[in-house]
This record gives structure tokens, sequence and C-alpha cells, in this order.
């Protein structure tokens, strides 16, 4: 995957899944013009946290983040739209209690750690962070998940 300008990687982190905002920061994407072109939901090993996050591996933060963003679900989302510019206007400063008035972190933070939200700042990260993200998803998974449930095996 190369991705253009028009590409964008966001991560819901763990706080935000677990209040239940998924759809309100899911509806926010789309009203800002993007478009959904891959979604999926993960618990991240403290190794892929470190993969994912190894850009601050030498930072004071690292392991409090890997920490928290192992705690709980994630929900990743791959984005075209108006690009990486207007996604970080939309989701605000790192810390809620910075970001403006209506922005996801604003809205959705509960500190500067539990943020809601985690976004790509380059296309070079987009393609590292969604390549990490959805590389090994499998395209089945919906499928044998409804084998589990007796449809799998329907031909529509």
């Amino acid at each position: 995957m190369k991705p253009d300008a028009s590409m964008a990687f966001l991560m819901i982190k763990p706080c935000a899944v677990s209040d239940g905002h998924i759809g309100d920061i899911v509806a926010a994407v789309e009203r800002a013009g993007f478009s959904i072109v891959g979604i999926a939901s993960r618990r991240l090993t403290a190794d892929e946290a470190g993969l994912l996050y190894n850009v601050h591996k030498d930072k004071p933060f690292f392991d409090p983040l890997i920490d928290f963003i192992t705690s709980g679900m994630t929900v990743g989302l791959l984005l075209n739209g108006p690009g990486i510019p207007v996604l970080r206007e939309l989701i605000g400063a790192t810390n809620p209690a910075e970001a403006e008035p209506g922005t996801v972190r604003a809205l959705y933070g509960r500190s500067l750690r539990e943020n809601a939200v985690h976004a790509s700042d380059s296309t070079e990260r987009i393609e590292h962070e969604a390549r990490f993200y959805f590389e090994d998803c499998p395209r089945t998974l919906t499928a044998d998940a409804l084998k589990d449930v007796g449809g799998g095996d329907r031909e529509d």
C-alpha cells in the first residue's frame, strides 16, 4: 500500500471504545468528508503496541502508553477523503483540555493519555500504521464467525 494525500488512519482508543463513542467518532469522521475504506477491531498485545508506537520508544511516556493502549479493544479506520490535515484538525490537540471545543478529543477524551483517538501525522506513518493494523486481519473473519452461528455456508 502506498498511501496518497487523500488517505488517513485513525484508531479509536480503549477509553473511547469502553465509553461507547465508536459511533459518535465514526459519524464525525464521515461528516468531515471521509469514507471508511477499512475498519477492524483489535485488542493489541504489548509487542504489537510497541511496534505501532515505535516512534515513541525512547520517551518517558512509552511504557504507560503501552499499558493503556493494551487495556482494551481498539477500532482502526483506514480513511479516504480530505487527508491528514483535515483529520488532525477534526481530532484536536493531543491534550483534550487544550483541544478546540467540538473536536473529537475535546468531546470524548478523558486525559492527555486517554485522549480518545490516535491519528497518523504523515503518509509514511499511515503506511506503517495501517499496514500494521490491517495486514493480518483475515478476510474471512466474518464468514468464520457466521459459520459458528450456522450461516457461513450460504450462497447468496
